[in-house]
């Protein structure tokens, strides 16, 4: 089976992502092909699958599979590569995504560097703001996914392998993200993370949002906060709602057909 593909990237985030527009479900498994194509070594190499259908309440629907081949309910370096790539093929500057979290909208900005994508990921929510796990004290934060906040004075890798236990010990159904993070000022923050079916990535959309939030929870942020991770920058600020955006720039890596041999 032949299957076209768009590589993309935000921050080092990168996704292989089809599109399906006409359709409004995959006529093969997403999740048996997210495994096969996001393995580095055999298939395309990619953080996850993302699958483009039609929506009847918006431009397109999403769907988001980790390269573990499990299905996410939101990511933020994801919404904003398919709201950049919808964009270019609808001709239009403002999108609309439906997501397992909801619908979400998205705004596309030319700057010097590049494309800039600019998406509204509501308000997320403080379910715990100190909770227990692997021995760390934290924030468990609903952003449409979950994610574990902790607070570091050094931000160093080993501080992954925290990661790594929470995602196989955690006692939460959807599973959860981790994120690391060192203050530098009330604008600025570094980030390591952790993804629930990824594992290490170079960036996280919605675990900036998550991280920010905790901060600005905790008095020790304002907005807008620069979030700087392993594999670039993104904006957070927050919207007279109180919704979080998340901005920054995506890039497509390659076009290709992936031969698939289900």
């Amino acid at each position: 089976m032949l299957i076209p593909f768009t590589k993309m990237q935000a921050q080092g985030n990168d996704f292989v992502i089809l599109n399906l527009l006409g359709q409004t479900e995959a006529r093969y498994p997403l999740d048996e092909l997210a495994e096969d194509v996001c393995e580095p070594a055999f298939g395309i190499g990619a953080d996850g699958l993302v699958a483009l259908l039609d929506d009847p309440e918006a431009d397109a629907r999403m769907l988001i599979y980790n390269s573990d081949g499990s299905r996410a309910a939101m990511c933020g370096s994801a919404l904003r590569c398919c709201a950049q790539l919808l964009g270019s093929l609808l001709d239009k500057t403002e999108l609309t995504l439906n997501t397992d979290s909801g619908l979400k909208a998205a705004r596309l900005e030319r700057i010097p560097a590049g494309d800039r994508v600019c998406v509204n990921l509501g308000q997320p929510r403080m379910l715990n703001g100190e909770a227990s796990l692997n021995g760390l004290l934290g924030c468990l934060v609903d952003v449409g996914n979950l994610h574990y906040v902790t607070f570091w004075d050094d931000l160093q890798d080993q501080h992954l392998v925290h990661g790594e236990a929470i995602e196989k010990h955690h006692p939460y159904d959807r599973g959860v993200n981790s994120q690391f993070v060192e203050v530098i000022s009330r604008q600025e923050i570094l980030m390591n993370i952790w993804e629930n079916g990824a594992g290490p990535t170079l960036a996280c959309g919605t675990g900036a949002v998550a991280s920010v939030f905790c901060g600005c929870h905790k008095g020790q942020l304002a907005v807008p906060v620069t979030v700087t991770m392993p594999g670039g920058t993104v904006l957070i600020d927050i919207l007279e709602d109180g919704s979080y955006t998340l901005a920054g720039e995506v890039e497509t890596v390659f076009n290709g057909v992936y031969r698939w041999k289900i």
